[in-house]
């Protein structure tokens, strides 16, 4: 047996667990807190020492990068999941909640979720996104008149809605969304304003 090579494995094996309890630490204290919580906690949290996370993460700003790269890999399989369903209309309502979510989930971090960084990713979303409401309108489940941007809209809404709801009633916001997911059916009269351009 190596033993230099066995203790090099274990060492990987020890810093990305590390990393691992890092980021989940970081996920909750930035869902309860919001970004402003201190690393001390975050390393109470994660049950190592303030110094083992500035060796993975140089700065608090690349330890949040790092907690928005997953919450864009969240998003992506909210995504592919609902475009996955065979029923578009069940899709679209399945985008809508996941990204519900994944907002509560993540609810003192909302200012970070939706910023994608990475303009191909971000285009990448942006198509599946408005593929499932291309795929609701045709199958006649969202009116013709409901746009992209319109949606874009109902979730910084939603933003709002978790944050001054979240600890009294955590699934209110669900309520929020039915009531709009309502509005969005055929049937309605015209609307009169134009949606406004992202």
């Amino acid at each position: 047996m190596n033993t230099e090579t066995e203790t090099t494995k274990t060492l990987r094996r020890d810093a990305a667990e590390n990393r691992e309890r890092v980021l989940g630490a970081a996920r909750s204290s930035f869902a309860e807190h919001g970004l402003d919580v201190g690393m001390d906690e975050i390393a109470r949290r994660a049950g190592v020492g303030v110094g083992t996370i500035y060796r993975r993460f140089p700065s608090k700003e690349h330890l949040i990068s790092a907690v928005a790269a997953e919450t864009t890999d969240s998003l992506r399989t909210v995504l592919v999941d609902s475009l996955a369903l065979k029923d578009p209309s069940e899709g679209f309502r399945a985008w809508l909640f996941g990204i519900g979510q994944l907002q509560l989930e993540h609810r003192g971090f909302l200012s970070r979720l939706m910023d994608v960084t990475d303009e191909a990713v971000r285009v990448d979303l942006d198509e599946m996104s408005r593929k499932l409401l291309r795929q609701a309108q045709a199958s006649g489940a969202i009116r013709h008149d409901i746009t992209y941007e319109d949606l874009m809209v109902f979730f910084w809404s939603l933003r709002g809605v978790i944050e001054r709801t979240w600890e009294r009633a955590p699934r209110a916001w669900r309520r929020f969304a039915e009531l709009y997911l309502a509005s969005l059916r055929p049937g309605a009269p015209a609307l009169e304003q134009p949606p406004i351009t992202l």
